[in-house]
């Protein structure tokens, strides 16, 4: 109808935009038919000389051939370089499977400088981008679900803005980052707030929840719950010193090899380092988790395939807020030995804080934390640490707490 001919030769750019405006204007459904290859070398949202705000109603189909995930068989759109698929508006609608392939490029960008207000994108292809939510927000119940995201460098990057994933869900997708990238994040956001990330495989990225902000604030969240993280190096890393707290959960979530460099992968993925107290850099050993300003972060039931190394890297001291937690427990078998937990030579000791508030600590379940000397917590209540097995000098301590009519305090007996 708008002279696009979808044989991924010549420019369909003018004619999908045409198309993109009457859709929203109408309420039209955007069909893309399995076997049409639309080229496009322009963002599709800029009509009129100005970048419009679209509802999309975006359909594909089921292919024709049963193969790898191209335009050529789906019917979908093709991505030049250095093009953003849609910019500086605000999106609402759906897309259902459709393919969209880019060029394997950081310039290449889905949604750049947008807000994604219930939009819902299922059953996608959408393959070969530098960016998904490029500066973006994502809120009012989006729903981003049962999609192949195939090496997508950055699923979210946050770049110059104070973006992020609001009241929304990430679920049952594949996303995959790509072997290129050294240095690539998965969740690049500054705030989520409320956003449920569960049951998505996620692998070959160097750090998985990179949270950074321009300016001084709190990160709260996400919700990561029953998700397989493969392939990275950093879980949850903190990206900037503007983090005022961080609030992160994860739930029920697997992972495996966090040090792929040493594995499967052979191509390393560049450390992160930190300024040391004499002055000089140190790199930041693999982990799990980091206790960088932490408020609450916890790590519940987490089942640990193989080939893990750190569990938690303390980048700073856990001082800065009053009842600050850091908190990890195991299912299954896991392969921790003493040792596991790295942290900044001066800050604090591991598993325990004698610090200005007594009752930071991080806290770890699943293994028996060796100590020099048994933890003295007898701060008036002290129920976290009933159960505790901790060992000093060779010895193992079963922790217990009592109530003397008062008080709560820690008693410490011997253990097998």
């Amino acid at each position: 109808m708008f002279g696009a001919k979808g044989d991924g030769k010549h420019d369909d750019t003018d004619a999908l935009r045409k198309a993109l405006y009457e859709s929203d204007k109408q309420g039209k459904v955007l069909y893309f038919p399995s076997g049409y290859h639309f080229k496009v070398t322009g963002t599709l949202n800029y009509y009129n000389k100005t970048y419009q705000s679209y509802t999309l109603n975006m359909l594909g189909c089921i292919p024709i051939k049963k193969g790898s995930y191209t335009p050529k068989e789906y019917g979908g759109i093709a991505v030049e370089k250095g093009v953003s698929l849609f910019k500086s508006a605000t999106i609402r609608g759906s897309m259902e499977r459709v393919c969209v392939t880019g060029k394997r490029n950081l310039s290449v960008r889905f949604f750049d400088h947008c807000e994604c207000k219930g939009l819902v994108i299922q059953g996608c292809n959408i393959s070969n981008f530098g960016v998904l939510f490029s500066d973006t927000n994502v809120n009012s119940v989006s729903q981003i679900t049962q999609n192949t995201f195939l090496t997508l460098y950055y699923f979210s990057k946050n770049e110059d803005t104070s973006s992020g994933l609001t009241d929304s869900t990430i679920s049952f997708n594949y996303i995959n980052g790509g072997k290129e990238m050294d240095d690539n994040s998965c969740f690049e956001w500054a705030y989520y707030n409320g956003c449920i990330v569960s049951n998505n495989f996620i692998d070959y990225y160097r750090t998985i929840y990179f949270p950074k902000a321009t300016k001084k604030q709190t990160f709260v969240g996400p919700l990561s719950y029953s998700n397989q993280y493969q392939v990275f190096r950093y879980f949850y890393a903190a990206g900037s010193d503007n983090l005022q707290s961080i609030t992160f959960s994860s739930t029920a979530d697997s992972f495996n090899w966090n040090d792929p460099s040493k594995f499967e992968n052979p191509d390393k993925f560049a450390p992160l380092t930190y300024k040391g107290k004499d002055g000089k850099q140190y790199e930041v050993p693999p982990y799990v988790g980091i206790c960088h300003a932490a408020w609450n972060i916890s790590i519940k039931e987490a089942k640990i395939e193989r080939n893990m190394k750190s569990l938690v890297f303390i980048y700073s001291g856990l001082t800065e807020f009053e009842s600050n937690r850091f908190e990890v427990s195991f299912v299954g078998n896991n392969p921790y030995k003493a040792g596991q937990i790295n942290y900044r030579q001066g800050d604090v000791k591991p598993y325990y804080n004698k610090g200005k508030y007594p009752l930071n600590e991080a806290r770890i379940e699943g293994i028996v934390e060796v100590l020099d000397e048994l933890p003295n917590a007898s701060y008036g209540w002290s129920s976290s640490l009933n159960g505790r097995t901790v060992q000093v000098k060779g010895q193992r301590y079963s922790a217990k707490n009592v109530y003397d009519g008062r008080n709560w305090k820690t008693e410490w007996e011997k253990a097998d």
